[in-house]
């Protein structure tokens, strides 16, 4: 067995043709994607085959999400390899087939949320291959909203209604959907999908940050830039409740937080890059000066501006994030501001 990683791709083969296809795939990837106009002699140097002696722990170690894991042998060593760690098809990795001939790339696992098939077809067309293909939404040529969501960095509420939206529009040909302008424009739907104008429509899909009932799938935007100041060393968990509460209030779901912004002075602060890292959101932060450059009504405290060269760090980030105006403006608790806007 031997592998080449490149990237997110993790490519296995177990013969002298599946190796000699593997450097093939390898060399035309990076040749056209990764690094295009390097010279071959520079591409073939660098492309070196590791030897493997325990398939399940290099299985294990590339079951990541955002991983491309790519065999080239028989779909049954694929299949008997990856079957102890298949867990949910929302952070499993892409996992391709492709066979030593290389006449067919098959998408195993994972082919719309882990981009699996279109990473077939990448490979496919680099190598004069077919993809093989068997996706339902992709077989009928129509919309396959866990791939619109993915594209879009949007979360999915529900991964059986998104299974029921997807049957529908399958079966009928059509779908229903409803964006919430009032946070984003999107115009990018195809011809099968019709527009409602509103929830009251009761549309098969809907397209905002708010909470909703949960009656219908929703596809929810990272479209929500959270400030956040505190005192220093505040826990995680705390600040992630009190961000919650806040957004709750304000009927904006959690899973909407595009970023988590501050001043500069709590760049290093653990509980605010631990809270980034569960809402899976950008942490930025601004210098004073910049904070203060900001225009609008902004609460000010004298007290926050001889610690921090700002007069207020929650609004005013927000604003320099690049949002046009505040959802919720300070509010204060326990040594914790939060207020937020949003920015698509």
């Amino acid at each position: 067995m031997e592998s080449v990683e490149i990237h997110n791709y993790k490519f296995i083969c177990f013969t002298d043709a599946g190796c000699n296809l593997m450097l093939k795939v390898v060399k035309s990837l990076v040749v056209n994607i990764e690094k295009p106009g390097k010279e071959n002699s520079e591409i073939e140097d660098a492309i070196i085959p590791n030897k493997l002696h325990d398939l399940k722990s290099f299985i294990e170690k590339s079951f990541k999400t955002g991983n491309i894991l790519v065999f080239i042998g028989a779909m049954g060593i694929a299949v008997r390899s990856i079957a102890p760690f298949i867990k949910d098809k929302t952070t499993d990795p892409a996992v391709i087939v492709i066979d030593e001939k290389g006449e067919f790339v098959i998408p195993v696992l994972s082919g719309h949320i882990g981009g699996a098939v279109d990473a077939a077809r990448t490979i496919a067309t680099q190598i004069g291959a077919t993809p093989v293909v068997t996706t339902a939404t992709d077989v009928e040529g129509l919309f396959a909203v866990d791939v619109f969501a993915c594209k879009n960095g949007m979360f999915m509420s529900d991964m059986k209604k998104a299974k029921e939206f997807s049957a529908k529009l399958i079966n009928n040909k059509t779908a229903s959907y409803y964006v919430d302008e009032q946070y984003l424009h999107i115009d990018n739907f195809p011809p099968e999908l019709k527009r409602d104008t509103g929830v009251f429509d009761a549309p098969d899909m809907i397209i905002t940050p708010e909470k909703t009932n949960g009656d219908i799938l929703q596809l929810i935007p990272k479209c929500i830039v959270v400030g956040m100041g505190c005192k220093r060393e505040t826990a995680g968990d705390k600040l992630y409740a009190f961000c919650a509460e806040c957004l709750d209030k304000a009927g904006l779901d959690i899973h909407s937080v595009k970023a988590i912004v501050s001043a500069d002075i709590k760049s290093e602060e653990p509980g605010l890059q631990d809270l980034s890292k569960w809402l899976d959101a950008d942490f930025i932060t601004f210098s004073s000066a910049t904070l203060m450059e900001q225009e609008g009504e902004f609460s000010s405290s004298d007290f926050v501006k001889s610690v921090t060269g700002a007069d207020n760090i929650c609004e005013r980030a927000v604003i320099a994030y690049g949002c046009h105006k505040l959802l919720v403006k300070k509010t204060a608790r326990d040594g914790m501001t939060f207020a937020c806007g949003t920015r698509p």
